[in-house]
């Protein structure tokens, strides 16, 4: 499986798994959201290359299903079960939210709705950027889990560029290819071209 890293200012593009003619799987993942939602989104893409998924039928809810096993996948029910009841010993429910949901990597909401899912109760709800502030609140320092990474990176497609320099392509060509996938090596790459003319 290849990972593609791409920054997408669309707050409604999560990522996408894509299996191409070759048999080869990506997944895309916008680094224009936060690393604890990229985290969700990789292991969500990942049910989607799945054997599993390709056995359903049509009418089946493969979004749901795939967020049903990212969550399952990040936060184990036994895990969940243990540390809310720990947490919700030593603090409100808010701090534990705050604390299983920087453990695990995980999405805020995913742990709120989680611990429902696991069969124990939770009065809070608040969206992500509420949560986020609850931080400040409770002293806690902010989470790089929280932060957006925007970058482009794409590895498997650099690879093979590099290679096909190597058999002759040209390195203005592959410079020109890898401009927005790995800037510094389409430098280098312009470099070596203008050099060699």
């Amino acid at each position: 499986m290849h990972l593609v890293y791409k920054n997408i200012e669309d707050g409604a593009f999560f990522g996408a798994a894509v299996t191409h003619q070759s048999g080869d799987k990506f997944v895309v993942l916008n680094t224009h959201h936060p690393l604890r939602t990229r985290y969700f989104t990789a292991a969500h893409e990942l049910w989607h290359l799945s054997e599993t998924s390709q056995m359903q039928k049509e009418s089946f809810d493969y979004e749901r299903a795939a967020d049903r096993f990212a969550t399952c996948l990040m936060l184990p029910k036994p895990l969940v079960k243990s540390l809310w009841k720990r947490f919700k010993s030593k603090w409100n429910e808010e701090q534990a939210v705050l604390t299983i949901a920087d453990l695990s990597a995980a999405p805020y909401k995913t742990v709120e709705r989680r611990i429902i899912e696991v069969g124990e109760s939770i009065k809070v709800s608040h969206p992500e950027e509420k949560w986020q502030q609850l931080r400040e609140h409770y002293a806690l320092p902010e989470s790089p889990l929280d932060l957006a990474i925007h970058t482009t990176q794409f590895h498997a497609y650099e690879k093979q560029v590099l290679l096909h320099v190597e058999n002759g392509l040209n390195p203005l060509t592959a410079s020109n290819k890898l401009a927005s996938f790995a800037p510094n090596v389409s430098e280098k790459l312009r470099q070596q071209g203008i050099t060699n003319e």
